[in-house]
């Protein structure tokens, strides 16, 4: 229960937002940064809803070709 908890808490995250959709920014970077450097919150959405975000980025790659 904590664990989903904090996956839903990463969805709702501004800077976790931010960071997933733009990586290569400067605020992006630094989430980026904050996430390899052992985040719980990040951990724990990626356990939840890691399978769905590989489909997301798949689709999404589609829709732009």
């Amino acid at each position: 229960m904590k664990k989903k908890a904090m996956a839903y808490w990463s969805v709702v995250c501004p800077g976790c937002n931010f960071g997933r959709k733009y990586p290569n920014s400067f605020i992006g970077k630094r989430v980026v940064e904050h996430w390899k450097k052992g985040c719980p919150v990040n951990e724990a959405y990626i356990e939840v809803f890691g399978g769905k975000e590989e489909k997301n980025k798949q689709n999404n790659e589609k829709a732009k070709d």
